[in-house]
């Protein structure tokens, strides 16, 4: 089974690799200097491997059983923000220099953005 090219798999590798080639050519052509790609491509990473993971997951649950379905969806967000909190005491511990509100945002907008995808994947599953 090919996870990487699987229809409802498709949005997901298409949002990682154009946010991934967007924070590139940021890198190359600082267009905005107050927006730091490294930060941007670490992020994207994490949730592209966190979403991986939310999709095996979501794909083996019975769709027969509405609550292991709301379970599921709730594991994947517990697993984000332990992630992300893990991710961001080890940042603040690290003493590197401030995120800055842009990436903030960034950052933020990318995780709703996963998330939707993530619940639009116990629809189709639902619906099926």
């Amino acid at each position: 089974m090919n996870l990487y090219f699987q229809k409802n798999f498709r949005s997901v590798f298409a949002l990682f690799f154009a946010v991934l080639i967007l924070a590139l050519i940021q890198f190359k052509l600082p267009i905005h200097g107050a927006i730091n790609s490294s930060f941007i491509i670490t992020v994207n990473s994490i949730l592209f491997i966190i979403a991986l993971i939310n999709y095996k997951r979501i794909s083996q649950v019975d769709v027969s059983n509405p609550n292991r379905m709301v379970r599921s969806v709730m594991t994947g967000t517990m697993l984000k923000f332990i992630v992300f909190g893990g991710a961001a005491l080890w940042y603040a511990t690290q003493k590197k220099a401030p995120i800055g509100i842009y990436n903030l945002l960034i950052a933020m907008g990318l995780y709703l953005w996963y998330t939707w995808i993530e619940i639009g994947w116990t629809k189709i599953k639902k619906d099926a």
